[in-house]
C-alpha cells in the first residue's frame, strides 16, 4: 500500500476531507485482486482548533468491502457530534496496459468513459444511483457502464475495531486489509473482528497546538473493543424527500453524487455502511483495471462553511451542497424550522363569536416542509370558548374580554420551531 499525506495550514473548524483510492487489477490467471494505491486527507481548522474527530474506514478482504465513518472522540475527550458526506468515483479501463504503465505517453488501454484518465481522479465518474422505480442503477451520464461489470451491495452494518489513529491532524483513513498485506500476500493484514473482541495497541495522539499535519505525536497504549457500526439504509434524495425528509440512519444520495449520513454521528459511534460488498458480474476477455476513489468530508453542527467557502463549501474539494442537502444537514443538526402563519383571507381581526381559518407553513433553508404538522394554541384569551382546533380554525367566544390574542403554531417535529400571529378582537357591528 502506498500512502501519501498532505501537509496543510488550515482555516476553519468544520471539515476533514479524506480520500482513499482502491484499485482492482486482473492478473494473467484471470483472477483479480484489489490494491490500495493512495489515501490522503486534509483537515480544515481555525486558530488552534482542529478536526473534531472524523475518520473514514475502508475495509476490504478481497471480497467484502465496507465503507463507513467513525467519530473517534469520546465525551470525556470533549467530543462533539459530527456530520459526514461521502462521494464514490469510478474508473475502469481495458487493454494490454490496463492498470500499468500509468505515466507512459502512449498506453494501450481504453477508458470506459471518454476523457477519463487513470492518473487524474478529477476525471473519474461520480457514482449516482437512480431513485426507486427508475430504470438502471446509475445516473452519472454513463448509465450502467461500470455496472454492467460490477454490482454494489449498499447499506447494512459490520463489526469494527475503533481506530487507534486519534491524531486529529492525521491525514490518513483507517484501512483494514491491503493488497500488499503484511508479508506480501494480499489481504493477510485483514482482520474480521467479532463483537466484544479486544485489541491492545499504541493509540496515536497529536502532541502540539498547531493545525498542521506533522509527525509531532505521542503514543499511548490502549485496549479497544470491537463493536457494531450502526445499520444503514441507502436511498436517493428523491426517495428521502418522498418519505417525509426525516432524520435517521440513512445514507442519502444527492443528485451530485454526495451521500449524506442523515443524523449526527455521536462521539464513539460509527455510521452504518455505505458500501457492503462489490461483486464482479462479467469479467472482460481482455486485461482490465477498475478503481473506486472514496472521498469523505466532515463538519460540525451549523458550521458548514458557506460564509467563507470552507468545509462543505470549499469548491476546490467538491461541489457546494444542494439546497436539499442543506435541509438534510440542518434537520439532522436539530435546527428549528421557520413557522409562518397565515389567515385564509388575510384577516388580522375578528368579531367576538366569529371564526378565522389559519394555515401554517414550515420551511428550513428556504425549503418548504410538506409532511410535518403543527400544534395550534391560543394565548391571551379570557374566555373558555375562545379556542383553535387541530385544523387551525380559530373561534372567538362571545364573552371574550381580551382586545388582542395570539395564535401560536409549534412544529410537532421540533418544538423550537414556533410561529405566532396577532389577532385583534372586535365587537360585532350593530345593524
Amino acid at each position: 500500500m502506498k500512502t501519501k499525506g498532505m501537509s496543510n495550514k488550515t482555516r476553519k473548524t468544520v471539515a476533514a476531507i479524506i480520500a482513499a483510492t482502491l484499485a482492482a487489477i486482473v492478473i494473467l490467471s484471470g483472477t483479480f485482486a484489489w490494491q490500495s494505491i493512495n489515501q490522503e486527507a486534509k483537515n480544515e481548522t481555525a486558530a488552534a482548533t482542529k478536526n473534531m474527530g472524523g475518520r473514514l474506514h475502508d475495509d476490504f478482504d478481497g471480497n467484502n468491502k465496507d465503507v463507513y465513518v467513525e467519530n473517534f472522540t469520546s465525551p470525556t475527550e470533549n467530543g462533539v457530534p459530527i456530520f459526514a458526506r461521502i462521494r464514490l468515483d469510478e474508473y475502469m479501463e481495458l487493454g494490454a496496459d490496463a492498470g500499468t504503465n500509468k505515466d507512459a505517453a502512449h498506453r494501450n488501454a481504453t477508458s470506459l468513459v471518454a476523457g477519463a484518465k487513470i492518473n487524474d481522479v478529477s476525471t473519474w465518474t461520480t457514482h449516482i444511483p437512480k431513485a426507486t422505480g427508475q430504470e438502471g442503477t446509475c445516473d452519472n451520464g454513463n448509465p450502467n457502464t461500470f455496472h454492467d461489470y460490477w454490482t454494489w451491495k449498499m447499506g447494512g452494518e459490520t463489526v469494527f475495531m475503533p481506530t487507534f489513529n486519534k491524531n486529529k491532524d492525521s491525514l490518513k483513513a483507517d484501512i483494514n486489509g491491503t493488497y500488499a498485506g503484511l508479508n506480501g500476500n494480499p489481504y493477510d493484514d485483514y482482520v474480521a473482528y467479532t463483537e466484544g473482541e479486544t485489541k491492545k495497541d499504541n493509540a496515536i495522539y497529536d502532541n502540539d497546538d498547531n493545525d498542521i499535519d506533522d509527525d509531532n505525536v505521542i503514543t499511548k497504549e490502549e485496549t479497544h473493543t470491537a463493536k457494531k457500526t450502526q445499520s444503514a439504509t441507502v436511498i436517493t434524495m428523491e426517495d428521502w424527500k418522498n418519505a417525509g425528509r426525516k432524520s435517521g440512519k440513512f445514507w442519502v444520495y444527492d443528485v451530485d453524487g454526495w451521500a449524506y449520513w442523515a443524523e449526527a454521528i455521536q462521539p464513539g459511534e460509527a455510521t452504518g455502511l455505505l458500501i457492503d460488498s462489490i461483486t464482479q458480474d462479467i469479467e472482460p476477455i481482455e486485461d482490465w483495471y477498475y478503481a473506486i476513489n472514496v472521498v469523505a468530508q466532515f463538519a460540525t453542527a451549523g458550521d458548514w462553511g458557506e460564509d467563507d467557502n470552507t468545509g462543505f463549501f470549499d469548491t476546490t474539494k467538491g461541489v457546494n451542497p444542494t439546497k436539499d442537502a442543506m435541509f438534510l444537514l440542518n434537520q439532522a443538526a436539530g435546527e428549528a424550522p421557520k413557522v409562518t402563519i397565515s389567515e385564509q383571507n388575510g384577516n388580522n381581526s375578528v368579531n367576538r363569536g366569529n371564526t378565522l381559518n389559519f394555515n401554517a407553513t414550515l420551511t428550513l433553508v428556504d425549503v418548504q416542509i410538506n409532511n410535518q404538522k403543527v400544534t395550534w394554541s391560543v394565548e391571551g384569551a379570557s374566555s373558555a370558548d375562545t379556542n383553535i382546533n387541530t385544523d387551525g380554525l380559530l373561534t372567538i367566544g362571545m364573552d371574550e374580554q381580551a382586545s388582542e390574542i395570539v395564535v401560536k403554531a409549534v412544529s410537532e417535529e421540533n418544538n423550537k420551531g414556533i410561529g405566532t400571529y396577532k389577532v385583534t378582537v372586535t365587537d360585532p357591528v350593530t345593524p
